[in-house]
């Protein structure tokens, strides 16, 4: 069965369980997909960790002098000092999440049964398989307004909830 290599699908082979076609099924394309995604979110994991480490610990004594525990540390102390990074990493992942196009190419090419046509190989496809130049300038702007237009709605929002510290400790 075409789709079934792998290191989870040798482990199952080896138990004597039936593989898995992760790419080859339509039904399991995207949420393969999106576990890849998942797993290669390390470079926003480092940034989270760089700011995580940039919290004052002075919050922290005060929360605890204050009675908070962990939760109310973490919920209280934690999130607010890292929103500009959570808004940094919500912006990233939103304009790449409309342009996804290397990985579900080289994966699947946009199949099995078009499950995984994206935008973005669809606008690939226009372009350069079907030479739609036209057309596919169309869509980029479409893209390019789409992103834009969700980008300034994710910058409005923040204002409620992005909390920028003063600098003075």
């Amino acid at each position: 069965m075409p789709g079934t290599s792998g290191a989870i699908n040798g482990t199952l082979k080896a138990l004597g369980l039936p593989a898995i076609p992760f790419i080859a099924n339509p039904n399991y394309a995207i949420p393969t997909l999106i576990l890849i995604y998942l797993w290669a979110q390390g470079n926003a994991i480092v940034i989270f960790l760089a700011t995580l480490q940039d919290v004052p610990r002075t919050l922290y004594e005060a929360a605890t002098m204050d009675g908070a525990n962990a939760w109310h540390k973490f919920w209280n102390v934690t999130v607010p000092t890292c929103t500009p990074v959570i808004l940094f990493n919500l912006v990233v992942a939103l304009i790449y999440g409309f342009q996804n196009f290397t990985l579900p190419w080289l994966l699947t090419a946009g199949g099995p049964n078009f499950a995984t046509e994206f935008y973005s190989i669809f606008l690939y496809r226009n372009a350069f398989i079907y030479l739609r130049m036209g057309k596919a300038s169309a869509l980029a702007w479409i893209l390019f307004v789409v992103i834009v237009a969700f980008t300034i709605l994710l910058f409005r929002t923040s204002r409620s909830w992005v909390h920028y510290s003063s600098g003075d400790e």
